[in-house]
């Protein structure tokens, strides 16, 4: 859904049906690879998440409803294509469901989080239609690079269809 030219996702409550994640939010890895997701962000995941690894090396996690709107889109792309075949094996592969339990916590693979390099010490951030779960040391300097090139970045966004 486009809204004011942006382009926001499709459920949620707030504005309408519009549902965008926004925020920074320091956390810990527990001894079980458990993390709480923030309330505020977790109100707008739902019960059920998938996590799934993200680009630039985090971990990306969508609502349900994301998810399976991403996933259908992707099962569109010709396998056909080796491009296509390669990115849709990592991204399935990589991706799994689950619940958010009582105390607001998902479980955080052993494996993504060593792909990502994710340790104890989190960065969580609201990212338009997802949450992404960063190394605290990696978030710094990925938001060094990007904070110096705010203002380059968004001379080159295009907004729209």
């Amino acid at each position: 859904m486009v809204l004011n030219g942006y382009n926001v996702g499709t459920s949620g409550e707030k504005w309408g049906k519009a549902m965008f994640f926004i925020g920074t939010y320091n956390h810990n890895l527990d001894e079980k690879n458990r993390v709480t997701l923030p309330s505020k962000l977790r109100e707008k995941l739902g019960p059920t998440v998938y996590i799934t690894l993200g680009l630039d090396k985090c971990l990306a996690i969508y609502p349900e409803e994301t998810f399976v709107e991403i996933a259908s889109n992707l099962s569109k792309a010709s396998s056909l294509e080796n491009d296509n075949r390669g990115y849709k094996r990592t991204f399935f592969a990589n991706s799994y469901e689950c619940d958010v339990d009582k105390q607001g916590r998902i479980q955080l693979s052993k494996e993504l989080c060593d792909k990502c390099q994710v340790k104890k010490d989190v960065v969580i951030i609201g990212v338009d239609d997802h949450v992404e779960i960063w190394d605290k040391e990696a978030f710094k300097q990925m938001s060094e690079v990007n904070d110096s090139n705010y203002e380059s970045n968004a001379s080159k966004i295009h907004y729209g269809e």
